[in-house]
């Protein structure tokens, strides 16, 4: 009698051990953001910030902020043979929202001619909603619109702790 019970009581501390430990349900989503330029805290080296409301289908991302911080930029992208009007950049991305932030690492290329850019995140950092986001890709392209700053559409992957 003795050892039923202490089996029945192992096995069921290691079940519901197990289904504490089970990884956030990752998702994929898509979201558009209207990016401005900023000098509002920005800490960039060459004074090149944007930021923005994030609206997307994700409702842990819905109405977040968006604040990317340039590191560097190279004319021609880095390669002598591209056109001058193509820079890569590089940078981070702070995400914010009301049940946590992520953070990416950010490199991209710009076009100055047609004010578009095109740019991939990493996500290297989250916190409460989004620890297990880490890893995740997050892709965004944005176009220049008229009377300054861009709009941008957004789609990646978040796993998001409920």
């Amino acid at each position: 009698m003795k050892f039923a019970f202490l089996s029945t009581l192992i096995l069921a501390l290691s079940t519901s051990a197990g289904f504490a430990q089970q990884p956030a349900p990752c998702r994929n989503f898509e979201a558009t953001i209207a990016l401005q330029m900023t000098k509002d805290g920005c800490a960039s080296q060459i004074d090149l910030c944007t930021a923005g409301a994030v609206k997307s289908n994700e409702p842990a991302l819905s109405g977040a902020t968006w604040f990317f911080t340039a590191h560097g930029m190279a004319e021609t992208a880095g390669l002598a043979s591209l056109p001058k009007a193509l820079q890569s950049f590089a940078g981070t991305v702070v995400v914010t929202t009301k049940g946590g932030t992520f953070t990416t690492t950010t490199v991209g290329i710009y076009d100055t001619e047609s004010q578009a850019f095109s740019q991939l995140d990493k996500i290297v950092e989250g916190t409460d909603r989004f620890s297990n986001s880490i890893g995740r890709l997050i892709f965004l392209n944005g176009i220049g619109r008229q009377g300054g700053g861009f709009d941008s559409h957004v789609r990646g992957q978040l796993c998001v702790n409920e």
